[in-house]
């Protein structure tokens, strides 16, 4: 059996913890600044050095994924309890309407920590992937699975599911970044975008729920 060293369980306890101390600092940063903040700028509201961030995340664009993935973490928190409304109400427009409100209200709140990921740096690896395409599909696949569980509810079934949980989050994303990039609430108010989400995808989340989705893309 391999015998780890306590001492490197606790060094290595205390390299998570440092790391999540200085994803901290980095947010704080962020919306003190704006997306376009600077590593110096982060390292002097972590009151260490840029020395000592790249020790714990190698250089900016791993900083930048540290931050994407606490704050994929900070959405799907909040979104994966809006999808226990389909299962608690019976009521579709209850799922689509606290996705949008979930999704929209970090945005509406954190605007500029939404911009610095949503925001790919250029120099990031195209094997490191898009931090923020991988937040939407993850949301995707979480409503996708909050619909097939209403599918078993009902005795239906229906192979449309994926498809569409794709197309509404990422109608979702796509819409609140222009909203957001548009002024937000100066030219459409945030409840008047979330009842446009949930009038225009309420219907299409009802027939996949009760297994009739398909039959509209059979072909002749």
């Amino acid at each position: 059996m391999e015998h780890r060293d306590g001492r490197d369980t606790r060094w290595q306890e205390h390299r998570v913890e440092r790391r999540a101390t200085l994803v901290d600092s980095a947010l704080r940063a962020i919306r003190t600044h704006g997306a376009a903040v600077t590593v110096d700028e982060i390292a002097l509201a972590s009151g260490t050095s840029k020395t000592v961030l790249y020790r714990y995340f190698g250089d900016r664009n791993g900083l930048y994924l540290a931050v994407a993935d606490r704050v994929a973490s900070n959405i799907l928190a909040e979104v994966r309890p809006r999808f226990a409304f389909l299962a608690e109400s019976g009521h579709v427009a209850d799922l689509v309407r606290g996705l949008a409100d979930a999704y929209i209200g970090l945005v509406d709140r954190d605007p500029a920590i939404y911009l610095f990921v949503m925001n790919r740096p250029p120099s990031l690896p195209a094997g490191a992937g898009d931090p923020a395409t991988g937040i939407a599909d993850r949301i995707a696949i979480e409503l996708a699975e909050a619909i097939r569980d209403e599918q078993r509810r009902r005795g239906t079934s229906g192979a449309a599911v994926e498809t569409l949980s794709f197309g509404i989050v990422g109608f979702i994303r796509t819409a609140t970044g222009h909203w957001l990039e548009s002024g937000a609430g100066a030219t459409l108010a945030r409840d008047a975008l979330i009842q446009l989400i949930t009038s225009t995808f309420t219907t299409s989340v009802a027939e996949a729920a009760d297994g009739t989705a398909a039959a509209h893309l059979i072909t002749a």
